[in-house]
C-alpha cells in the first residue's frame, strides 16, 4: 500500500497542482487549502507551495472534480479517485490488505495515472507484476508441499498397516499360546499412530526464504516488510 501511495503522489502532483494554476492562477493554494478542513500544515512557509501526500491530492481531485478535472477525466476516474480515497482511509485506520486488495489498489493506481500519462506508471505496471507473480509462486509452493505432505502421509499409514499385520501374524503363527491381549494392544497402537496422521496438520510451508519482491530473508507467510504495502 505505501508504494502505492507514494506512486500516487509522484504521479498526481504535477497534474494536479498544474491544474490548479492553470483555473485559479495566484489563488490556488487557497482553493486547495478549502479542501483539507483545518489541517493548515500542509501549506509551506512561503504560502506559495503545498505539501501533497496521496490523501491531500485525491481529496483536492474529488472537491474540484466538477469545476476542474471533469474536463480531463471521465467518470471511470473519479469512481477510481473515490476507491483509492477509501483505500488510503483504511491504510490510515492500520486494515489489513490481502491480496485482492492490494492488487486492486495497484491496478487502480495505474488506471488513474495512465489517464494523465504519469511518467512513473510502468513502475507501478511492475509492481502490479510482481504481486501476481509472488501471489503464483507462493500458492505453487504451497500446493507442492501440500501434495508431498498428503503422498508421505499414506505412506507412512502404509507402513503401519503392514507391520501391525505383520506383527499379528507372527503372534498367531508362533505364540500358540499368546493371549489375545497382547494382540489387541498391538492392533490399537497401530489405529491410534494411523489416526494421529490424517489428524497431523500440514507442516508450516513457510521458513526461512527470501521475499520474491524486496528480496529480504522472512521467517513466515507473509514479508513483514512487504506486508500492507
Amino acid at each position: 500500500m505505501t508504494t502505492a501511495l507514494t506512486a500516487l503522489t509522484e504521479g498526481l502532483t504535477p497534474f494536479v497542482e498544474g491544474k490548479l494554476r492553470q483555473i485559479y492562477r495566484e489563488n490556488w493554494v487557497r482553493t486547495a487549502m478549502g479542501s483539507f478542513r483545518d489541517d493548515r500544515s500542509r501549506v509551506n512557509g512561503d504560502g506559495t507551495t503545498i505539501d501533497w501526500d496521496a490523501h491531500a491530492l485525491l481529496t483536492v481531485m474529488w472537491d474540484q472534480w466538477n469545476a476542474i478535472f471533469r474536463h480531463d477525466l471521465s467518470h471511470s476516474e473519479r469512481s477510481l479517485v473515490s476507491e483509492l480515497r477509501e483505500y488510503r482511509n483504511r491504510w490510515a485506520h492500520q486494515q489489513q490488505f490481502d491480496f485482492d486488495d492490494t492488487f486492486r489498489i495497484l491496478d487502480s493506481t495505474r488506471r488513474l495515472l495512465e489517464a494523465i500519462k504519469a511518467p512513473n506508471v510502468e513502475f507501478v505496471r511492475r509492481e502490479k507484476d510482481d504481486l501476481i507473480e509472488s501471489y503464483v509462486a507462493e500458492q505453487v509452493n504451497s500446493q507442492l508441499m501440500r501434495t508431498a505432505f498428503a503422498r508421505n502421509r499414506w505412506w507412512v499409514v502404509i507402513v503401519y498397516s503392514f507391520c501391525c499385520m505383520m506383527l499379528i501374524y507372527f503372534v498367531l503363527v508362533y505364540g500358540n499360546s499368546a493371549s489375545p491381549v497382547p494382540i489387541a494392544a498391538i492392533c490399537l497402537l497401530f489405529v491410534y499412530l494411523i489416526y494421529q496422521q490424517f489428524r497431523m496438520e500440514p507442516p508450516l510451508l513457510y521458513g526461512p526464504r527470501e521475499c520474491l519482491r524486496c528480496h529480504r530473508i522472512v521467517y513466515r507467510k507473509t514479508c513483514p516488510y512487504c506486508d500492507g504495502h
